[in-house]
């Protein structure tokens, strides 16, 4: 496990299996300026890993479409799979959200999970073999 970094949305992290954890802030409004900064910090996190990448998006209030493209477009070879972590809410914004971007064209696979549990099962089918 590495140390939790404070990237422009959230704080990221790699779990013990290898997988990227990127879990974002309360409230997050995301635009396409704070993706592609929060893209350039998760490329330096990652320093050439591959890794998927499990989001935790439950606590988010919303994301331009700019800038839920520019996530989809993240290089598969760095980021193989990505699960979207939406946890039951009163507040349908994460879940709307994350079924936007599950629609968008992107060259890895994208799920949406209800628990840390399912998304780390799935996630980690992706991981690179050593």
């Amino acid at each position: 496990m590495t140390e939790p970094i404070k990237t422009p949305i959230g704080t990221a992290w790699f779990d013990e299996h290898g997988i990227l954890w990127h879990r974002l802030d309360f409230g997050a409004l995301i635009t396409v300026e704070l993706a592609e900064e929060t893209i350039v910090f998760l490329e330096a996190l990652r320093d050439g890993r591959v890794s998927p990448a499990i989001v935790d998006i439950g606590e988010i209030t919303f994301a331009e479409s700019a800038a839920r493209a520019a996530f989809a477009g993240l290089r598969s070879e760095a980021e193989p799979a990505t699960a979207l972590l939406v946890p039951p809410s009163v507040n349908p914004a994460p879940g709307v959200l994350a079924r936007q971007f599950e629609a968008l064209e992107s060259d890895r696979p994208i799920a949406v999970f209800e628990t840390e549990e399912e998304a780390v099962a799935w996630a980690r089918e992706f991981l690179p073999i050593p």
